[in-house]
């Protein structure tokens, strides 16, 4: 019975045992890749230790992952992967990413996403770009410039609804910065833009998706005073040519930011009751 004991103990202190892990959470992910290699680059990206542990198999290209869920997420883990130059179910390996792999690890890009807010698909090229169907309307002139300009068109509008107090207006504009949110090609993203973009769009996403459904005026309010943190943190690592101003309002929910493409202020969570309530906070410019 001592050595059976002992046999238990021993195991349980193997690198790969997920009795190290607490509050464990397990996880089954679908992971690109093609051989030994590309196994034990996405075990190492994804380990750490008593956090996260990650078993993925080369034929089904599945990964079970198991992580501590007071300690971390399995965002945080897909993105390590993915920075790591293998595409998952969440998150597309930069192509710069990719293009460092050994020739043996540079799996076919065949990984498919889902839209965010439409359910529709974006399939990611041999490139690693994603390919879209061009939207109606869209002019080249307009998707060349700054990739993540129609989110910044989408925010603006949402905030000129929000000054106007009109929640339908709200409603609206909400779901078409969720679809533009979606329509980003992440292969179009320069390295850096691409770290911030991986690490906002899922909180992004979830405040346009609240605004879109919210009963109210007020509530849309709420839910767009956790959009524009991410959002700043967006334009910074991706400015316009013109110079964005962040607002600040010091008597909303204790003190509320947004941001405008105008100086004067304009006050979202008021609108006509306290217009010209607040000040400029900062100036983003390239």
């Amino acid at each position: 019975m001592r050595t059976i004991n002992l046999l238990i103990a021993s195991l349980l202190l193997l690198p790969g045992c997920s009795a190290q892990v607490k509050n464990a959470r397990t996880v089954n992910v679908k992971i690109d890749g093609d051989c030994g290699m590309c196994e034990k680059t996405i075990e190492r990206v994804g380990m750490v230790k008593g956090e996260s542990e990650v078993d993925w198999v080369v034929e089904t290209h599945m990964a079970r992952i198991t992580f501590d869920s007071t300690r971390t997420d399995l965002d945080a883990i897909l993105q390590r992967v993915a920075q790591a130059g293998y595409d998952n179910e969440q998150y597309l390996a930069p192509k710069e990413a990719y293009a460092k792999l050994p020739g043996c690890c540079q799996y076919e890009r065949t990984m498919v996403h889902a839209d965010v807010m439409t359910g529709d698909a974006n399939p990611v090229s041999a490139d690693g770009q994603h390919q879209h169907a061009e939207a109606e309307g869209t002019s080249d002139q307009q998707s060349n410039a700054n990739p993540l300009t129609p989110v910044y068109e989408a925010y603006f509008t949402l905030k000129d609804a929000l000054v106007a107090s009109d929640a339908k207006a709200g409603t609206s504009a909400a779901q078409e910065l969720g679809k533009a949110l979606a329509a980003v090609d992440m292969g179009t993203l320069d390295h850096e833009v691409h770290m911030v973009w991986m690490k906002v769009m899922g909180p992004l996403a979830d405040q346009a998706k609240a605004i879109a459904t919210a009963e109210d005026l007020e509530a849309q309010r709420k839910a767009f005073v956790q959009l524009t943190d991410p959002m700043a943190q967006l334009v910074k690592a991706a400015p316009l040519s013109a110079p964005i101003y962040r607002d600040h309002c010091p008597m909303y929910e204790g003190g509320a930011d947004w941001l405008s493409t105008e100086k004067p202020i304009r006050n979202p969570f008021y609108g006509s009751m306290m217009m010209t309530c607040g000040s400029v906070k900062e100036t983003i410019a390239k």
